[in-house]
């Protein structure tokens, strides 16, 4: 058997590791600052490495380790942050020119919980413009002419070409579940609030969810162990001692705008699913699902005027088109239309929940296509935002490639606070597929 890099390992094998005392700190950051000086100029995954910052945590959690401190799994584990998240001394640009020169005096709260826990901070990665869909630089790392998706597309990027093993992200629409599909790990949008948005730059109050890439779900279940407010515990069963889950199948709207290929290996991957046990039901669309999108767009327009107004009003022509546009919309929305969406939601929330009853999870593919060719857009977040509107845990677990050579995932759907049920399913489906892949390091 290969014995794995460095880069290559996962938070569970290095956090073995390091316990211990087979893995230094210090080593396991120089291989990815290594790592990431080569591939970073084809890959544009980074806006701030903070070098400096993160050698002197690695070399004082290097001597807690040594004296038999470790503090928990992530302990000395490198991590990315999304560049809307407030890192203490550390420019924090939201991806515009109105904040090229911020620097926060304090750290968000998920920030702090990794720092707490032993993480190391390794810097800022890329993502669209106060993360909505003006792209950011990023590139695919399974195929450098294609996008990473977005709006974590640094963040994606970056775990998927072993930069680092994980990463930070948020979602309002489809902006963890979307690239994480694109760039072939694992990405988790938990239930809405369980990990803290303080010192997040909001787009939308009440649709941003905090999540996070890994490179598998026993290291999801890892870092939500950590993040979450409400104590999820932070270990997973072998895959082999659960039983086989009943899966909720979701057609309509999504084979209708699924591409051919996207369509055929969802198909495919529930196939094997059955094959290894799980039961699969047909599950109808909630009736209010013909009006989320509307009613997503609408709160999140309204809400995004209101975050915005201030700056909007002296430095508009400072703001790139896709958010020029959703704020001068949000702008026009009357407050009858906005209580009307959140009504909307509040239904939305109790069908959606009753369609969970006789079932374990729903599934979907994880995008309508696979990462589009070209970086003008970072994808459709579709198949993503009804789950951001009603606050559901989501998990997209890679599931093939295509004939191209592009990634493919499936998205799981669970009920509120059932994270733990969720990741356990996600991990039997994870094994199954066997995906085991990783972008070549010479795209």
């Amino acid at each position: 058997m290969r014995v794995l890099e460095a880069h290559e390992l996962t938070i569970s094998n290095a956090s073995n590791l390091i316990a211990a005392g087979d893995l230094s700190p210090v080593d396991l950051l120089e291989t990815f600052l290594k790592r990431i000086d080569w591939l970073e100029p084809k890959i544009d995954a980074w806006v701030t490495i903070d070098r400096e910052g993160a050698l002197k945590a690695s070399e004082m959690l290097e001597v807690e380790a040594e004296e038999g401190t470790i503090r928990g799994p992530l302990h000395g584990i490198p991590i990315g942050v999304k560049d809307i998240f407030y890192t203490k001394g550390l420019r924090t640009t939201m991806g515009s020119p109105i904040y090229r020169d911020f620097v926060p005096a304090h750290d968000a709260a998920a920030v702090a919980k990794l720092r707490e826990a032993g993480a190391i901070i390794l810097g800022k990665t890329e993502n669209t413009e106060f993360a909505l869909s003006d792209p950011a630089p990023t590139r695919n790392p399974w195929n450098k002419e294609h996008t990473p998706g977005g709006s974590s597309s640094g963040s994606a990027a970056a775990v998927s070409s072993g930069m680092c093993p994980s990463a930070l992200g948020t979602q309002t629409g489809g902006s963890v579940i979307r690239p994480a599909s694109f760039c072939g790990v694992v990405g988790m949008k938990p239930t809405y609030d369980l990990i803290s948005r303080k010192d997040v730059y909001p787009l939308s109050w009440s649709l941003d969810h905090v999540g996070f890439f890994t490179k598998t779900v026993e290291d999801a279940a890892l870092m939500l162990g950590v993040l979450s407010e409400v104590g999820e515990p932070q270990g997973l069963k072998p895959s082999g001692d659960i039983a086989p889950p009943r899966l909720g199948l979701l057609r309509g709207f999504f084979e209708e705008h699924a591409d051919e290929e996207v369509w055929n290996g969802f198909v495919d991957a529930v196939e094997r699913l059955k094959d290894a046990g799980a039961e699969v039901a047909e599950i109808p669309l909630p009736p209010s699902f013909g009006v989320v999108h509307v009613a997503h767009r609408l709160i999140m327009a309204s809400e995004a005027a209101s975050v915005h107004q201030d700056n909007f009003r002296t430095r508009r022509d400072e703001y790139r088109v896709g958010i020029r546009g959703l704020v001068s919309s949000g702008l026009l929305v009357p407050a009858s239309a906005y209580v009307r969406a959140q009504r909307i939601r509040g239904r939305y929330i109790r069908e959606a929940d009753a369609a969970l009853k006789s079932v374990d999870c729903l599934v979907t593919p994880s995008a309508p296509t696979p990462a589009l060719l070209g970086l003008d857009s970072t994808g459709d977040p579709a198949f993503n935002a009804p789950w951001s509107l009603c606050g559901f845990p989501t998990v997209t677990v890679p599931s093939g490639l295509t004939r191209g050579g592009l990634p493919l995932g499936m998205q799981l759907i669970d009920g509120h606070f059932r994270e733990a049920h969720l990741l356990e399913i996600a991990h039997w489906c994870e094994a199954v597929f066997g995906f085991g892949k990783a972008p070549q390091d010479t795209v």
